[in-house]
């Protein structure tokens, strides 16, 4: 099963407000959800399918946390957020080719930048991963669409807060831009994978959770 957990921040709270500073604090907020035996590093989230994006608007800011084990939000903070749950297995049991969808991603557009040094096999290194803008960060984005099994009818493109923090080995910075828009299915099985593992860089920061909904014309 997929689960989608809805949690509306209290505008009040500074645990809340410190975890939105700090995306590191933020991933380890959600990871929190879920029991401690099964939370442990990057290969945990992916097992349990973890998920999130952070929406913000003039009224309240919601973080949408998606997984294949339902979270438990009763284990935050008193006073944190307010938390609404769904099962996502309906909608994507609905998938199937040529039908239309909305769909909305915070990604992060990257591309490596070589630096001319080799690794031990002699081959270039990929180089560090450069964030992309404007045109450059449109075209990853239909790239990754084609492969997630969509055409794309439109896109929106709306630069959003970029996802900052500290861990251990460092600093921790995502660029991330909205696309939304309308298309249509072309392959509903890669659509599938791609709702459930996400796609492209910072999966654990905010970045990546690919949302969709039927389109009624």
């Amino acid at each position: 099963m997929t689960h989608l957990t809805l949690l509306r921040l209290e505008p009040r709270s500074r645990d809340a407000a410190a975890d939105l500073r700090n995306t590191s604090h933020m991933h380890q907020r959600i990871m929190g959800m879920y029991p401690d035996a099964l939370t442990s590093g990057e290969a945990a989230r992916r097992s349990l399918g973890v998920l999130y994006r952070i929406e913000r608007t003039a009224q309240a800011t919601t973080v949408l946390v998606q997984s294949t084990l339902a979270a438990d939000p009763a284990v935050l903070p008193d006073r944190y957020a307010s938390a609404q749950q769904r099962d996502l297995t309906p909608l994507l049991d609905w998938l199937a080719d040529g039908r239309k969808v909305r769909y909305r991603i915070d990604g992060s557009p990257t591309r490596s930048v070589r630096d001319g040094t080799r690794g031990t096999d002699g081959r270039l290194n990929r180089g560090k991963p450069a964030p992309l803008h404007g045109k450059d960060a449109i075209a990853w984005w239909e790239r990754k669409a084609h492969t997630a099994g969509l055409d794309l009818h439109d896109i929106l493109d709306i630069p959003q807060e970029p996802a900052t923090g500290h861990r251990a080995t460092g600093p921790i910075r995502h660029t991330l831009v909205r696309f939304e828009g309308i298309a249509t299915i072309t392959d509903h099985h890669a659509l599938r994978t791609a709702v459930t593992d996400g796609i492209g860089r910072g999966l654990a920061y905010g970045a990546g959770l690919l949302s969709i909904a039927p389109h009624h014309e």
